[in-house]
């Protein structure tokens, strides 16, 4: 049976604070790769498909890794998250989305140790790739709305649909999701911001806010759960 609307809002890491952290999340660690890590995204895989594509359209051998690795990567990351999503809940651990946090924390904190260096960057890109799919596939809902907090094409498509419907049919509650969607969609973008601004300062380590903010995700949910737990 889904869980009413009332009760989801209840379940922790649906809670729209997770969504907005995670989000800006995502924009920070699209800036880290395309600044320290060789101009690759390591979030949303299109560009990457894109680049891999003009690569071997141009002949640039040197190149096919750099971008066919994260890609591969980032479908390791989606089936291992289903993989710790199956044998958590066949165990009735409900620990799932802390474990997949905790993974991606583990994986940042190497990354933040390898070199710089394109045979490097090679191996930091596929990491973060790799974590980022698990992020992708566990945090999927929020409040009942589908929300992507590792990109934005998606987000951007609901917000204007909803802006339409809105407007043409004088839907205040369109009018509202829309905003909601720009908020994630401006949220992105200062994860973006603040993430170049890191890459500047820290150069390679510049992942250690990133770090601290899913830590403060997964203390997030340990709360709120743990009130929810004294409350029934």
């Amino acid at each position: 049976m889904a869980p009413t609307d009332n009760q989801a809002a209840l379940i922790p890491s649906q809670r729209m604070r997770v969504a907005f952290i995670l989000t800006a999340v995502g924009g920070f660690l699209d800036a880290y790769t395309y600044f320290e890590r060789g101009g690759v995204f390591a979030n949303a895989q299109t560009g990457n498909i894109v680049k891999l594509g003009i690569s071997l359209a141009n002949g640039a051998r040197d190149k096919y890794l750099f971008y066919l690795l994260p890609i591969c990567a980032f479908a390791v990351g989606l089936m291992t998250s289903l993989a710790i999503k199956e044998i958590l809940e066949r165990r009735g651990v409900r620990l799932v989305r802390r474990t997949v946090l905790a993974v991606e924390i583990v994986g940042l904190a190497i990354v933040g140790f390898i070199p710089l260096g394109e045979q490097w960057d090679r191996v930091a890109n596929c990491i973060v790739s790799f974590v980022a799919a698990m992020q992708y596939e566990t945090f999927t809902t929020f409040r009942g709305e589908a929300i992507v907090t590792t990109m934005s094409t998606g987000n951007l498509r609901k917000m204007v649909d909803a802006l339409f419907l809105g407007i043409i049919h004088n839907d205040i509650d369109k009018i509202l999701r829309a905003s909601l969607f720009f908020a994630i969609i401006a949220t992105f973008t200062f994860g973006a911001f603040l993430g170049t601004r890191a890459c500047d300062a820290m150069g390679r380590a510049a992942v250690v806010p990133a770090i601290g903010a899913l830590a403060l995700v997964i203390a997030i949910i340990s709360i709120l759960r743990e009130r929810n737990h004294r409350r029934s």
